[in-house]
């Protein structure tokens, strides 16, 4: 046998739900002599050794025969996968029905072959599973085992040991995980136990002499209480028993020679040869006339121990029951009565010491279910006929459950006496089971009520599943495109690349756009959503496919437009930009010769003339302000204006503005009041764009609040911005000519324009200087109440400028 199984059989000791028989009686050669371990489990549904149940009374025998019965029914006809195993070689020793049906052998096949004719698994592989199972705290094994018609199956294998020394066993209890992923819910089976019902030992003879303190015993008595030869005395006797016994022998001795009260005592004593802890029964009566107790005692040690394994396997029975929801029951078709196991009582919702008859039980099953148990009891009844059905349950506690339900006859001379069988909760399952249909349907009326192509690929590409819409992207059928590959429709990979593509990829989603070739020839562009994911040892891609024609179409337009309309604006800008400097040249001409004129160096004018000139000065100004701010606008729509940084002083350079256009206030009576912190000094900007900006907000502000008005600049430091807000007591701004007031050329109202002069580029030429510094600019208004404009620009250049 070669290491790796050994070691697999080591570590199954250890796994927490190992069933070992190893107690001191069972390592006793006598005992194994006496009462062997049977070879094959199903032995003990019909035999037993000898004298096995002497010093049984008929209440504790019906109580084994039945235990028995169970055991048999649990192993033979469970429905769950279960082998036993010699742990010396390896063998097959014992399969149930469920194991012979789900590896495929018949009994007499699978009993002749090894556990590594099944377990496939290589050693290392076997070494590291036991390691992983020890430190997750398992208490199963993850193996892979073959099935006769050479399928590789993944399994939980729970096992134990049962029996002792050179009898033990090893049991396997086999789950197949595919089925158990299938119904969500893995049952959990523990082992099953059975052990030799121990025999009673010899009786021993004892004699005590009140008067005299002699003690005779037989050489039974000896041998039980591990008494050397020699002479028996009270003092050597009162030695044997443990010490709190004593008090108890003594008070029975009173009170059977003082009140003649029978002396009837179970005690434990520690035998002198060899330390060994036995109970003892003891029983005697008292001879008044020779002053004598005499009695007889009973070493008990054996009936104790079966009664304590008959509770550990009524225990045992379950705690096997409540892990995998499975009970034991029994139908006597005489008294119609049934008795079953604490699991099907708990399923049932019933107590588990009551006795139940039929008719009461059926009360318990829905109409149709009851029904069926009715009548499949009937043709097990008559014609012997074992059954398997699930059926629908109402619980004492008005409870729905669905279980499973097993039963089998037990026919004796051709009669049948009795019908076992079991009963498994499989509500979960059955809820699980729903649960799986009604997402698979809902799943399946995504897909085909999707206005998206929904399709499923392996890790070829090949096509898996398909809904209706992908199909009528395509112009196929639905049976023809799931016949196909991704590749024969894309027309940037073949099937090689985009088998490649899939299995390299991982779980992470991704979108992508590609062209896809229609059964008719045409194209149609798609936006592809995939995702990986791994079905058992299947890896499959799904994705939804999007038609993006349309929206490719609309895309194409708008960018020819974008291209065209930065074009004409181009165009626009050098125009402008000539136009502008065409027209400065002989604007100056016109302003320098007016000037020359006035100022009387070719001749004095009289009055009129006077007049006119002045008119044609005032216009070639007003003509070359508007040149030069179209000149700017150029220049930074066209991107060639730059920031020129220095460092200047703020409140300077708000003095100098102030003072510039302190004789356009007085002229209308508006009085000007700045408040700035003292601690406001230098910023770093382009000064000479800076003042450009407050020229433009504070000349609007004075140009557009009447006369005797008030025009308040703030000017804070916040968050390393310097923030300037210039408010006036003017007309004011309608709501819904807020989106007219940075548009170049654009003056609010055209009766304002004419009386109030203006290029309409100030408020737009101010924006694009406030933004170039990386600022913002904007304005808060009512009509007839007034403006603030407000504007910020960093203190400091912007990273990168």
């Amino acid at each position: 046998m070669d290491r790796s199984f050994q070691r697999t059989t080591g570590a199954l000791e250890i796994m927490k739900g190992t069933i070992s028989m190893a107690n001191e009686q069972l390592r006793d050669p006598s005992y194994k002599r006496k009462y062997p371990v049977f070879r094959n489990w199903s032995a003990l549904s019909h035999k037993l050794p000898e004298n096995d149940n002497t010093g049984l009374n008929n209440i504790e025998k019906e109580e084994l025969q039945r235990e028995k019965s169970f055991y048999a029914s649990f192993f033979q006809n469970n429905n769950e996968v279960m082998l036993f195993i010699d742990p010396k070689t390896g063998n097959i020793i014992d399969a149930n029905r469920a194991a012979c049906d789900y590896y495929g052998w018949p009994h007499e096949v699978i009993t002749g072959k090894n556990m590594m004719d099944i377990n496939v698994l290589p050693a290392e592989e076997i070494d590291d599973e036991i390691e992983r199972a020890e430190d997750e705290k398992r208490k199963y094994l993850l193996l892979k085992h073959a099935l006769a018609n050479g399928q590789v199956r993944d399994v939980e294998v729970y096992s134990g040991l049962t029996g002792s020394g050179e009898n033990e066993l090893i049991y396997n209890i086999v789950h197949d995980i595919a089925e158990q992923e299938l119904i969500h819910d893995r049952l959990k089976k523990k082992r099953l136990k059975l052990s030799a019902v121990q025999k009673l030992r010899n009786i021993g003879e004892w004699e005590i002499d009140l008067a005299s303190g002699k003690v005779t015993v037989s050489e039974e008595t000896k041998r039980i209480c591990g008494i050397k030869s020699g002479v028996c005395t009270i003092n050597r006797i009162c030695e044997i028993p443990l010490p709190k016994y004593l008090p108890v022998l003594e008070k029975a001795q009173n009170d059977l020679v003082k009140r003649n009260i029978p002396f009837d005592v179970q005690f434990k004593i520690r035998r002198p040869n060899d330390g060994e802890i036995r109970v003892i029964h003891a029983v005697a009566e008292y001879h008044s006339e020779r002053n004598t107790i005499i009695g007889v005692l009973h070493d008990i040690t054996p009936l104790k121990q079966t009664k304590g394994e008959l509770r550990e396997r009524k225990t045992l029975l379950n705690e096997v029951g409540r892990i995998a929801h499975v009970g034991g029951w029994e139908l006597d078709p005489v008294t119609n009565t049934i008795t079953w196991t604490y699991e099907v009582a708990r399923i049932h919702g019933l107590r588990t010491n009551r006795i139940i008859d039929l008719a009461s039980l059926l009360n318990h099953y829905s109409s149709s279910s009851r029904k069926l148990l009715e009548d499949a009891l009937k043709r097990t009844l008559k014609k012997g006929q074992r059954f398997d059905l699930e059926l629908e349950l109402i619980t004492a506690k008005e409870k729905h459950r669905w279980i499973r339900m097993i039963g089998h006859p037990k026919i004796d001379d051709g009669r049948i006496i009795k019908v076992t069988g079991s009963i498994q909760d499989i509500t979960e399952q059955k809820k699980a089971a729903i649960k799986i249909s009604e997402e698979a349907a809902w799943r399946r009326a995504l897909m085909e009520g999707s206005r998206d192509g929904i399709v499923a690929v392996d890790q070829e590409g090949n096509i898996i599943e398909a809904n209706p819409r992908y199909a009528e992207m395509l112009g196929y059928s639905h049976e023809e495109i799931q016949t196909m590959n991704l590749g024969d429709m894309d027309i940037h990979c073949d099937c090689e690349e985009i088998s490649k593509t899939l299995q390299h990829s991982n779980s992470e989603s991704s979108l992508y756009e590609t062209c896809q070739k229609r059964k008719d020839g045409s194209f149609v562009e798609m936006e592809i959503n995939a995702n990986t994911a791994v079905f058992g040892d299947r890896k499959m891609t799904f994705c939804v496919c999007r038609d993006i024609g349309q929206r490719k179409m609309f895309e194409r337009e708008l960018m020819a437009a974008k291209i065209c309309a930065e074009s004409a604006n181009k165009t626009k800008s050098d125009f402008l930009s000539i136009m502008s400097h065409e027209l400065r040249t002989p604007l100056t001409s016109i302003i320098g010769f007016s000037d020359v004129m006035l100022e009387g160096i070719a001749g004095s004018l009289n009055k009129k003339q006077t007049t006119y000139m002045t008119h044609v000065l005032d216009a070639g100004n007003h003509l070359l302000e508007l040149i030069n701010g179209i000149l700017d606008l150029s220049k930074v729509e066209s991107g060639e204006s730059e920031l020129f940084y220095e460092i200047f002083d703020v409140s300077q350079t708000f003095s100098i503005i102030i003072e510039g256009l302190y004789p356009l206030a007085t002229r209308k009576d508006i009085h000007i009041e700045i408040e700035m912190n003292e601690e406001i000094k230098n910023i770093s900007a382009d000064r000479i764009k800076f003042k450009q900006i407050l020229t433009n907000l504070l000349s609007n502000a004075i140009k557009f609040t009447p006369e005797n008005g008030n025009v308040n600049i703030k000017v804070e430091i916040l968050e390393d911005h310097l923030q300037t807000s210039i408010k006036d007591t003017g007309i004011g701004i309608a709501e819904e000519d807020m989106d007219k007031l940075f548009q170049p050329f654009k003056q609010l109202n055209p009766h304002l324009t004419r009386k109030h002069e203006g290029t309409g580029l100030g408020l737009a030429l101010s924006k694009k200087f406030v933004e170039m510094h990386g600022g913002k600019i904007w304005v808060e208004s009512k009509i007839d109440e007034g403006s603030v404009f407000t504007f910020t620009i960093p203190v400091r250049p912007r990273t990168g400028i």
